[in-house]
């Protein structure tokens, strides 16, 4: 059995992320974006719970802490050569090839987290759909803080940014609030199956989320235009490099 170091606690699962964004430069690999950008979010969601912002605020740490292992028990299982879920068996693959953009990178780890993820941990720990929503807002303010941090990686992402303005951080955040919403709906059906059933509807998601990944690697002929474009103008430097660009301006939600 592959050991992996789970976290208990808000702490230890900034410590591990990290570590894995250390290790990661140190491999010249792509694994280390998400990881930066899940650091990130997981430090505004837990300053808005020490803030007083959640009704639960002990649940909303155990929801952190739950949510994160998944990620961390995939990636110490995919490094080991032992199985994964398709959607993260994707990502992790991409990350080893230099052929996918940082956007995609980011995506598709999104993905196997959010569509797959995110639902098992919210039926774990129960967490309220009243707190669960409130995540939302906090996702959405760092948005345009991301994205800043991604323009720097090609010039046409802050064309499409300009030319945007504001539409495409209010897309972004629609989209990845009907992803979290889709994800509570997995929660409670989970949280309603009897036990025998829960693993063919984690199965189920983690097909769509594969289908949706292989999309985003092999996507319909307009998407490929504009990523063609993005991939002629991303700085030509390594993985290492990239993740210094993103690393160049605090994250921090007021």
């Amino acid at each position: 059995m592959t050991e992996v170091e789970q976290a208990a606690s808000v702490d230890d699962v900034q410590r591990l992320l990290a570590r894995c964004i250390e290790v990661a430069r140190d491999e010249n690999s792509a694994d280390a974006y998400f990881a930066l950008l899940y650091s990130w979010e997981t430090r505004d969601i837990a300053d808005a719970a020490d803030a007083g912002v959640f009704d639960a605020p002990d649940a909303l740490r155990r929801m952190i802490v739950a949510f994160a292992n998944r990620y961390f028990t995939a990636r110490a299982q995919f490094r080991a050569d032992r199985p994964v879920s398709g959607a993260w068996a994707l990502a992790f693959r991409a990350a080893r090839s230099t052929s996918a953009l940082v956007v995609q990178h980011i995506l598709l780890s999104m993905n196997a987290h959010i569509n797959v993820d995110l639902g098992v941990a919210a039926a774990e720990t129960g967490l309220s759909w009243a707190d669960y929503a409130r995540v939302d807002a906090i996702l959405g303010r760092g948005v345009s803080r991301i994205q800043g941090s991604l323009n720097r990686t090609t010039p046409v992402l802050r064309g499409l940014d300009f030319i945007g303005g504001e539409f495409d951080e209010l897309f972004t955040i629609y989209s990845l609030k009907a992803a979290r919403r889709q994800a509570f709906a997995l929660a409670q059906r989970l949280q309603a199956a009897a036990v025998e059933e829960r693993p063919s509807l984690v199965a189920e998601a983690d097909d769509r989320a594969l289908r949706f990944g292989q999309r985003l690697l092999d996507p319909p002929l307009w998407d490929r235009l504009w990523l063609a474009a993005v991939r002629i103008t991303e700085r030509n430097v390594s993985p290492r490099q990239l993740l210094a660009i993103l690393e160049q301006s605090d994250h921090r939600v007021a």
